[in-house]
């Protein structure tokens, strides 16, 4: 009787690899970055938590560079151009990345309310009169007596407010009366040269007039505001205009017109790191108004910064060295008034 047949168990096949393809370009992946686009594979769900993770590494960790370049920002002047057109570029933030970084830092920090460079009527008697005014309203249901107490004291303010502007120590807080009446009455005797209508009905003049008009309203606030926030986009043709003014100083031995608007960006990019710092450190109460003799230095690192960067990056002689330093102030200076007023009158013809 023979046996029944053993029955053939065909092993299962091996499973095939998946192969992983980059979700942006769809590319087959070797690794954790696509080859082709450089892009991170990351399958998992994007979730609040894995944002901020992301969020945190790329500030502090090394896909920004962000706290090295800013060092060397601060500490070595001229450090950063040199490394740039070295060709050393990946290890620090990218220029233009770093500057419209620290700008945007730098305008956000001065437009704070609280911030001592944006407080100009903080602590005058007007706007002293305006809170007790304020406080006067809320206490008006329950105390009577109180809220005509407190109206008749900011009736005196106001009253006084004129007194104590014309009167007012240079040295003393309340010097920022006389500073503020000197503007307003500037934009005052402005417009009133505009209040008669323009036989010749030119529109620049008529914008003029609605201008003036919306200035008369809040003292000019709203302006000084859109000026601050304009200026930022005036940098865009401030700085390529100084490169340019830059380039015949530096013929020879030939530079590009690149080398200087990048040493340029670096150098502002500088100065409004530093200058957001202070703001920040005004907004301290601690340490808001003590902070003199701290500006007082760092306007002169700033001074020396800017000759020592260009003594790194440019390699001349100290005495020449020197001179450009006084030739490219003189030339910061005009262009940066001129840009300055036409950034004004551009905000004043759009506010």
């Amino acid at each position: 009787m023979s046996s029944p047949p053993v029955p053939v168990v065909t092993p299962p096949e091996p499973p095939q690899p998946v192969t992983l393809v980059c979700a942006n370009c769809h590319r087959e992946l070797g690794g954790e970055y696509c080859a082709a686009c450089g892009q991170r594979n990351e399958p998992h769900l994007h979730t609040v938590a894995h944002f901020a993770a992301e969020a945190f590494e790329s500030i502090s960790h090394a896909d920004s560079r962000l706290w090295k370049t800013l060092w060397y920002l601060l500490s070595r002047p001229g450090f950063l151009t040199r490394e740039f057109f070295e060709g050393k570029r990946v290890r620090y933030l990218p220029p233009f990345r770093l500057y419209l970084v620290i700008s945007v830092a730098f305008f956000l920090a001065v437009g704070l309310p609280e911030g001592a460079m944006f407080n100009a009527d903080s602590d005058t008697p007007a706007k002293d009169a305006a809170d007790i005014k304020a406080v006067a309203k809320k206490l008006e249901k329950d105390a009577a007596p109180a809220s005509a107490a407190l109206g008749k004291v900011a009736e005196a303010v106001e009253q006084q407010a004129p007194k104590e502007g014309a009167a007012a120590d240079p040295d003393k807080p309340h010097s920022k009366v006389v500073k503020g009446l000197q503007a307003q009455n500037g934009l005052t005797e402005f417009c009133d040269e505009f209040k008669a209508p323009d036989p010749s009905g030119n529109t620049n003049y008529a914008q003029l007039q609605a201008a003036c008009a919306k200035v008369a309203e809040d003292s000019g606030a709203a302006l000084g505001k859109a000026i601050v926030h304009n200026i930022p986009k005036a940098m865009f043709v401030f700085l390529p205009l100084l490169a340019l003014a830059m380039k015949p100083l530096y013929w020879r031995p030939k530079r590009y017109y690149v080398e200087h608007l990048l040493f340029l960006i670096h150098n502002h990019a500088f100065i409004f790191l530093v200058l957001t710092i202070l703001a920040l450190l005004e907004m301290i109460t601690f340490l808001s108004g003590r902070l003199g003799l701290l500006e007082f230095a760092v306007w002169i690192y700033i001074i020396w910064y800017l000759y020592r960067g260009m003594r790194n990056v440019y390699q001349q002689r100290r005495a020449m060295t020197v001179a450009k330093y006084f030739a490219v102030g003189f030339f910061y200076f005009c262009a940066a008034l001129t840009v300055l007023i036409l950034t004004a009158m551009f905000t004043a013809m759009t506010i």
